[in-house]
Formats: C-alpha cells, structure tokens, sequence
C-alpha cells in the first residue's frame, strides 16, 4: 500500500490485532464495514468503478457462501480487479461446526471463468502473491489455510515432489499439503504434486506430472466434485489421460464435533496414517 496509491484495505469486522497497522498507516485506504458481508462486496465495487484495487478480508466462509450474488453481480460480471482475502480453510474452523467448515468455497467460483483461485500451501508462495494479482487485471480469491509452513519452499504454481518415475501420486493443496508430505517422507515411491494455484489449472505442467502414472490420489479439504478433483477428471478426460483416479475429501456435513482439524481429516481419510495405507494396498504391501 506504501507503493501503490490505489490499493484499498476492507475488512468485515475480522482480523482484531491484525489489520490495525493497517488502519493507522493508511487510514484513507482503510475501511471496516462491519459484520456485513454483502455490503464489503458491493463497496469493494464501488470502489473498483471508482479505480482502486480493493482487497476484501473476511473469514471465506462468510466472503463466498453469504456474498455469492454480490460476487457474481458486482465483481465477477464486470470484471473488476476486486481481490478476495479468505481466512481459514477446509475444517481450520473445526470446533464451530458444519456452518463454519469451509469445504464447498471455491468450486462455487468455478463457474466465473475470469476469477483467479489461489490456496498457499506456504509461507514461501504466499509472499507472492499480492504483486501477482496486482500485476493481473483480474478478479482473484485467495483462499488461506491458517498456519505458516515453510515447505515446499516454491513459489511455482505446480510443485513436484519426489520422482517423476512415481507410479502413485497424490495432487493437493492448501492446508493438507503438510499431511502429504508426511506422506512422502514414510514412502519415497510416493510422489506429491502441489498445487498452489486451484483455478485455472496449468494443465500443460500439470498433464507433464501426471504422465506415466498408475494411480492419482487428489487430497483435499474440499468437496471433491465441485473441487480439484472434478477439476482433474476433466482434463483428463480432454487430454486422453488413462490413468485411475481417486477423489479423496468431505463428502457429507459432519455434526460431531472436533477440536481440531485432525479428527475430521481421520473422519474421511485425509490423514498421513490413511494415506500411508491406501497407498501401500495400492502398491501390494
């Protein structure tokens, strides 16, 4: 905001003992709408019709579910270069229950072909990613797992790790990336690719990592339809692809609850330990 005039700050009464550096270095670029989530849409238009670069903060759940009309309307069907901030991902939430599990945010994006869907898997791709949206003159989303892992240490888009010989690998993103490195460091044989940018996909890197493989696992804290997953089965479908894959996620509301995100990811085998064992019946041991 130091270096760019036009970049204006809004947030829906979140990020106490976060954004008030913010707020008191910029307080004409600053603007806390309160708990009133359709309105931070609509103003962040305004303001994108008036020639800023809003960046509009909130936890995801109530920025896409409350606000999907307003983002369709006021952003996504004029094209503004309005970039949504969401906290919290997938089950982060956990103890507040199915209204706060953020597992059906980006797919509902999808169908607005000119947004951007970014999920940082690191510290290290996260950093760049303000001057990348700011660089592009489109709406984006950025959908950001609570935490602060270092690895994988990138800012690619599509990060491969482990052999490309791989004849199992697992695809995922955001913040189920630290489970599935678990993974790689029990079973070398298993490779991971990451995927930091969820929407549009960089099919060209992405059908080059796929290649040669005899099962693709895609792990996230997602409906996998509507997901990564969905995303996948289509491509390739359209690039001849003929490889088994399987779509592992939430597939239902879960009630119980659960202190952490851990329970959950047990609850449908997201966890390392589960991987680890689908992936060894995969390999015949």
């Amino acid at each position: 905001m130091s270096k760019d005039q036009d970049i204006f700050f809004l947030t829906g009464d979140m990020g106490i003992n976060l954004v008030e550096p913010i707020q008191s270095q910029f307080p004409a670029r600053f603007l806390n709408v309160g708990i009133a989530e359709q309105n931070l849409i609509g103003v962040s238009a305004g303001l994108a019709n008036l020639g800023y670069r809003p960046f509009a903060y909130t936890i995801s759940n109530f920025l896409i579910h409350r606000c999907l009309e307003q983002i369709r309307n006021d952003i996504s069907l004029h094209e503004y270069p309005i970039t949504l901030v969401g906290t919290s991902t997938g089950f982060d939430n956990s103890p507040l229950g199915p209204t706060h599990h953020i597992v059906d945010d980006w797919g509902m994006l999808k169908s607005f072909s000119n947004f951007k869907v970014y999920c940082p898997s690191s510290v290290s791709y996260a950093k760049n990613i303000v001057p990348r949206v700011l660089s592009q003159d489109s709406p984006a989303y950025i959908r950001v797992p609570k935490g602060n892992p270092i690895n994988p240490d990138s800012a690619d888009d599509v990060i491969l790790i482990g052999s490309p010989k791989s004849e199992v690998a697992i695809v995922t993103y955001g913040g189920l990336v630290q489970e599935c490195l678990k993974v790689h460091e029990a079973n070398s044989k298993v490779a991971i690719i990451v995927i930091n940018q969820i929407f549009p996909l960089d099919e060209d890197r992405i059908i080059e990592y796929l290649g040669g493989k005899r099962q693709i696992l895609v792990v996230e804290d997602h409906v996998p339809k509507t997901g990564l997953y969905g995303s996948l089965c289509e491509l390739m479908v359209r690039a001849n692809i003929g490889v088994n894959i399987e779509g592992l996620g939430p597939t239902e509301p879960v009630f119980e609850v659960g202190s952490t995100p851990d329970y959950y990811f047990r609850r449908f085998g997201l966890d390392s330990d589960s991987l680890l064992k689908k992936c060894a019946l995969i390999y015949g041991h």
